[in-house]
């Protein structure tokens, strides 16, 4: 009956630094997945703007006082994600102050939001939505 050298110190060590390895991976793989999840489960906003215009409108996009401004290009859709755990006094509003004044106002509960920008820089539609998955966007 053959039987094996009993294990080194070193071959102990190896398995025990590989072991710590694959926690360590596999600790580090469920916080980037926890992650993922929470950036692209938060709920979205969307602006749509006419392919039919003719320049680049600014908006302000408003959430709780942490205020974007930027402008929009004819045909393009930005994407905001908003906070997932929000204040009583939560609001957001989206607004296009230098072309038409139109605004939008939002609060909770909403999971995603498609704002519409007609080719005369204002908003003809908006669309709210509170099921959970509308909020995964064009995935």
């Amino acid at each position: 009956m053959r039987t094996d050298p009993p294990a080194t110190p070193a071959r102990v060590r190896v398995r025990s630094v590989a072991s710590r390895l694959k926690i360590a991976a596999g600790t580090f793989g469920l916080l980037w997945l926890t992650l993922a999840a929470q950036a692209r489960l938060s709920p979205l906003v969307v602006l749509h703007y006419s392919a039919d215009a003719k320049a680049p409108v600014g908006y302000f996009f408003n959430e709780d006082n942490d205020i974007v401004k930027d402008a929009i290009a004819p045909g393009a859709s930005l994407e905001f994600r908003t906070s997932r755990w929000r204040r009583p006094d939560y609001y957001l509003q989206v607004s296009l102050p230098l072309a038409s004044r139109d605004a939008v106002e939002l609060k909770p509960p909403f999971s995603r939001v498609d704002i519409y920008i007609g080719a005369d820089a204002r908003i003809t539609r908006t669309v709210i939505d509170t099921r959970f998955w509308a909020r995964l966007g064009n995935a």
